[in-house]
């Protein structure tokens, strides 16, 4: 891009040039030429669909396989939390066990408890002071031993720690058979020589939803109490609903009976049953693993259900939209079929440039001399689109490299573990990044094809730039540096394409004096000014100078100094037909001190019948 008064430089280098003279091409070997590129084009379209289909099956393993590691990260952590919930209980529940006093006890059963409440309160909020996510310690007593309902109770609350009060009979707390679910964590390990989990049910002292651990205690045959941990279940939800993998995502715990006990999302009944069902087939399997994934459909919707089951026995799941979780993948086929299409109309381009002059179409009733000039026309315009055909050939070489590299790094970054969701779609977009340039360079080369019919206002910076990015990788190969300015925002009348094409052929005529002058610094320069209500184009080349003898005959049509490097002699007659007899401007080419100057003369608008204001190249 070049920037209105300043000047830049920008190294290019070399290229091959390739010239082809169109008119005299033998019928037979246009149609082999596109029979070896229809060939190439379908082996590349079959290759790359192989391509796409092996790499979107691999990401899509990886994205399963990911779900499963992230559920089965966050089924570990809550292990490992319920796993401090026991081990505080047991513990709790071994020192009521060692430290309990029967003998003591039955001398003065009622003063011995309340002593021993005020010993373990201040245990209780030690172990309460510690942790985070536990909602409460406590150890309920069994009202036989002394006729009155006796409870230690401390839960951590608003970033404090409070005793609390339970109201026995206000909440109706009943301690004889059979008894209610909120009575669970006193009944269900009685008994049972290891602790016990109790689902989610409505604690009313403390007016939260909680599920409990729970642990029995017995010292010489006398069932004393037990010792219990709640967990808040409203953080439980929190942490849950946090947790996010994808846009849409849900997540849940079931306990062991398959009932849910808390998710972040409210799933249907019938959707709720479609899992536990799905879950009770997969564990029926039995097949060794805790861990796994499930694709189903609920009502039309496609989804992804990872599970994992924690060392409690409850089972953790996450349930993601498959049409969010394979995005990454539809945008990789969306990206190849770019691709496929791009390099379809390359294809067209190879058959519509083979193929005009095997179509020209010319008119009896035209004059001679105006057959002539088309005949000539065709020709030069036929001979540039060779090259930048050869052009566009080699600027393709890169990203086409780059996109199979970007491919090789996935496929290694999926073997190794390293492929994660940013690094698939930096990829992706780095992908899409070079496909978009390509199809720019495509959009130059089809704007060079169409000739225009009116004369309109526009840029000739515009002009500058098409016909820098149609010979930009010759000029970068040869090495030569171009340098760019412009003094003026003004437009000029006339046909921007044919404005492109007298640019193309000036700086065609450039890179070949520089190259063959065999200078070291090899420089062009292109300086756009205002001169006498007419738009100045100047393109110098420090390459070697136009002999004199040859400046009478250098507009002449198939006239040439390079006849040993395949020079057609047309550029300049039919730069010059276009400025000067179709635009009303002036060509002129000179020798000057170091080089040879080109000048373009055209008709200019001021700012204010072009309204666009342009302040870049």
């Amino acid at each position: 891009m070049f920037i209105h008064h300043t000047r830049k430089e920008f190294c290019f280098g070399k290229k091959v040039k390739i010239w082809y003279t169109l008119s005299t091409m033998d019928k037979s070997l246009v149609k082999a030429i596109c029979i070896i590129t229809a060939f190439s084009m379908t082996a590349a379209l079959i290759i790359g669909s192989i391509a796409t289909l092996r790499s979107t099956a691999i990401l899509a393993a990886e994205i399963d396989e990911k779900i499963v590691a992230t559920t089965e990260k966050y089924a570990n952590d809550f292990s490992a939390e319920f796993n401090h919930m026991e081990g505080l209980t047991n513990s709790l529940a071994s020192y009521d066990r060692t430290t309990f006093d029967v003998e003591a006890f039955e001398n003065d059963r009622e003063g011995y408890i309340d002593a021993y409440k005020e010993e373990l309160a201040q245990l209780i909020k030690n172990d309460l002071s510690s942790i985070k996510s536990t909602h409460s310690l406590y150890v309920t007593f069994n009202p036989e031993l002394t006729n009155r309902d006796e409870e230690v109770w401390y839960s951590a609350m608003d970033g404090e720690i409070k005793a609390i009060t339970a109201d026995f009979k206000k909440n109706k707390r009943d301690f004889t058979l059979p008894y209610d679910k909120e009575m669970e964590y006193f009944f269900k390990p009685q008994g049972k020589d290891h602790g016990v989990w109790v689902s989610s049910y409505y604690d009313k002292d403390i007016d939260k939803e909680v599920f409990s651990y729970s642990d029995a205690i017995y010292v010489d045959g006398l069932f004393v109490g037990v010792a219990g941990a709640d967990i808040n279940a409203e953080y439980m939800l929190k942490v849950i609903k946090e947790m996010s993998l994808y846009k849409g995502g849900a997540s849940a715990l079931i306990d062991e009976n398959y009932e849910f006990i808390v998710h972040n999302d409210d799933d249907s009944a019938a959707e709720e049953e479609q899992i536990i069902s799905l879950l009770k087939a997969e564990y029926e399997k039995n097949d060794g693993s805790d861990a796994g994934y499930i694709i189903y459909n609920f009502m039309g919707t496609g989804k992804i259900m990872g599970y994992c089951k924690m060392q409690n026995g409850w089972i953790f799941i996450t349930t993601q939209p498959a049409d969010v979780v394979y995005k990454p993948i539809g945008s990789l086929r969306s990206t190849m079929i770019i691709l496929g299409v791009v390099l379809l109309f390359v294809f067209i381009a190879f058959l519509i440039a083979f193929s005009k002059p095997m179509i020209k179409k010319t008119s009896a009733l035209e004059e001679e001399n105006r057959r002539k000039e088309i005949i000539i026309i065709y020709q030069s315009r036929q001979a540039k689109i060779g090259e930048m055909v050869g052009n566009i050939t080699h600027q393709w070489k890169q990203p086409l490299n780059t996109i199979n590299l970007i491919l090789g790094n996935l496929l290694d970054s999926y073997r190794y573990g390293d492929l994660d969701e940013k690094r698939l779609e930096k990829s992706v977009n780095k992908v899409e990044n070079i496909v978009e340039k390509m199809s720019e360079t495509i959009t130059d080369f089809s704007g060079f094809l169409k000739p225009a019919k009116e004369k309109v206002y526009f840029d000739v910076r515009d002009c500058i730039k098409s016909a820098i990015a149609l010979m930009e990788e010759s000029i970068n190969v040869k090495r030569i540096k171009l340098e760019l300015s412009c003094d003026t925002e003004k437009k000029a009348y006339g046909y921007d394409n044919e404005t492109t094409h007298v640019i193309f052929n000036l700086l065609n005529n450039a890179r070949d004096a520089v190259v063959e002058s065999g200078v070291a610094d090899r420089r062009i320069s292109i300086d756009v000014s205002e001169e006498d209500e007419m738009i100045r184009v100047d393109v110098t080349n420090n390459g070697r100078q136009i002999p004199e003898e040859a400046f009478e005959h250098i507009y002449e049509p198939y006239f040439t100094t390079r006849d040993d490097t395949g020079g057609t002699g047309l550029g300049l007659y039919i730069s010059k037909q276009i400025i000067e007899d179709r635009m009303g401007g002036k060509l002129q080419v000179q020798n000057i001190d170091g080089g040879v100057r080109s000048t373009v003369l055209i008709p200019e608008t001021g700012q204010e019948d072009g309204k666009e204001d342009k302040n870049e190249f």
